[in-house]
């Protein structure tokens, strides 16, 4: 199978315009040649079926997360809107990728944790370009419905009868204050200054937060910020040790049932700071459809949450870019 050649431009794209939107915006803070690299080709020489190139898909996976598209509406948005096709690199005459074709690469992206590779060469980018400060770490998470239904007796069934199973065989039920969820749940670490996500990790609903926060942690920032489920004595001698200020909130225990006056004040400051861990959670259930998971295993629905932290750092970029010029002409 050999790589379909694409984006050959005709006259007819020359006389086409299409008005800017945010795909064109993402394209100044990322360069795509390191990407391309990391992608390699799909196809290789000699007779076969062609294939699309990977930075192609991977651009279509991308503006399907922005606009919170499933693979059969991306689709036909590709074939139907200008911005897009100029986005991900077609030409007028290209041919469109099916949502098969864009299923079968999210598996690709699967593999050999290429979709792990991508977002840690999106992040080296930014981090080049001063947009991670290294300031604090935010680490929080957060609930993910599964697509498929919980386990669920039949009526009439006996009391000792097994469940019906779920569709999602990964899912597992989990609990945070008065809120039961059954699905999965997304683990991240913000840096403080413009929010851009630095790790992510996605478990099942049953796992605590205390879990894996450790993975959150990068190790060269000044301060980690969290709530007080993350509060270990074993964690604050780590971040001692490593030199990394302990800004995790306390909680009560059986022998303090009530934090001292103090305590409570030092949480109320970690609380304004780690607030803004919030803003990554936010956009991906407001804007890019994943108050519930889209797939119904775990290894699929992480290289979605992992696409849409590539998607959100990516738009949190162009802000951040702006933000800069505009202090760099106010100097």
């Amino acid at each position: 199978m050999v790589e379909r050649n694409v984006g050959q431009m005709s006259l007819a794209d020359g006389l086409v315009e299409a008005s800017r939107s945010i795909l064109d915006e993402v394209e100044a803070v990322v360069d795509w040649t390191p990407l391309r690299a990391l992608l390699g080709k799909r196809g290789g020489d000699g007779a076969g079926n062609s294939s699309y190139p990977a930075e192609v898909l991977l651009r279509c996976l991308l503006a399907g997360i922005w606009h919170n598209l499933s693979d059969p509406a991306l689709e036909a948005a590709i074939a139907d809107r200008l911005s897009f096709r100029r986005f991900v690199g077609l030409s007028l005459h290209d041919r469109t990728p099916d949502h098969s074709t864009l299923w079968r690469f999210r598996q690709e992206l699967a593999q050999d944790g290429l979709v792990d590779q991508i977002f840690a060469e999106i992040n080296r980018q930014f981090e080049a370009k001063k947009l991670v400060l290294k300031q604090g770490t935010l680490i929080d998470a957060s609930f993910v419905g599964a697509r498929g239904k919980a386990p669920r007796k039949e009526r009439g069934q006996a009391e000792k009868a097994p469940a019906k199973p779920s569709a999602d065989p990964d899912a597992r039920w989990g609990r945070k204050g008065h809120k039961s969820v059954f699905g999965y749940k997304i683990h991240t670490g913000v840096d403080a200054a413009h929010t851009l996500i630095r790790r992510v990790d996605l478990t099942n609903a049953s796992v605590t937060d205390t879990e894996p926060a450790d993975g959150l942690i990068c190790g060269d920032e000044k301060a980690v910020y969290g709530d007080q489920a993350y509060y270990t004595h074993a964690r604050h001698d780590r971040l001692t040790k490593a030199r990394i200020k302990d800004r995790l909130m306390h909680r009560p225990n059986k022998h303090h049932p009530e934090l001292p006056p103090r305590q409570k004040r030092r949480n109320q400051l970690i609380a304004r700071v780690r607030a803004a861990v919030e803003r990554p959670f936010a956009v991906f259930k407001e804007q890019y459809g994943l108050r519930r998971m889209r797939f119904y295993n775990l290894a699929r629905n992480r290289v979605q949450v992992v696409l849409a932290c590539c998607a959100y750092n990516l738009r949190r970029a162009v802000g951040a870019v702006a933000l800069q010029r505009q202090e760099a002409a106010c100097t």
